[in-house]
């Protein structure tokens, strides 16, 4: 059975949005404010993973957690018959108690966009040396896509319990 954090990882020091993450032995992150209350935090890829490319690593997860694999992701839409139909269950609306927020992106050129209409989340899996794993989320599909997303974009992350 997997255990997935409740929330979004919200742990490290917000940078400005127009720098990039860097191997400096802070944790860092992007922060973007939907309202004076609520806050959502997003990570590139190499700092998530805490520059380890292991699968399953713990990154920036809490101790005792880690970073999805996509074995991990593959699961939990099991649960909901496949990716085809995991989207609306896990989105904040749903079912699920996974809660997702659409909490849009950071784009690799510094960019915002999709707030309030989709949500991305990394994966522990790498694909070639620019870009990652990640699946996104929106309000007008039922469907979790997959997308080899390139590694310095900013997207939220769910850490699952070891």
């Amino acid at each position: 059975m997997q255990c997935w954090l409740a929330s979004n990882l919200e742990f490290g020091t917000t940078i400005p949005e127009t720098q990039n993450q860097r191997d400096n032995c802070i944790a860092e992150k992007y922060s973007r404010y939907a309202s004076p209350v609520t806050r959502y935090d997003f990570y590139q890829w190499d700092e998530l993973m805490a520059y380890d490319e292991t699968l399953s690593t713990q990154g920036l997860c809490p101790p005792g957690w880690h970073v999805p694999t996509e074995a991990d992701w593959n699961i939990l839409f099991g649960n909901y018959l496949s990716n085809a139909f995991a989207a609306w269950p896990l989105l904040f609306t749903g079912y699920s108690g996974f809660n997702a927020t659409l909490s849009g992106t950071r784009h690799e050129n510094k960019t915002w966009d999709w707030n309030g209409f989709a949500t991305f989340f990394w994966s522990s899996t790498s694909h070639g040396s620019l870009k990652a794993l990640a699946h996104g989320m929106n309000d007008t599909d039922p469907s979790v896509s997959l997308y080899p997303a390139f590694r310095n974009n900013g997207f939220s992350v769910r850490c699952l319990r070891d």
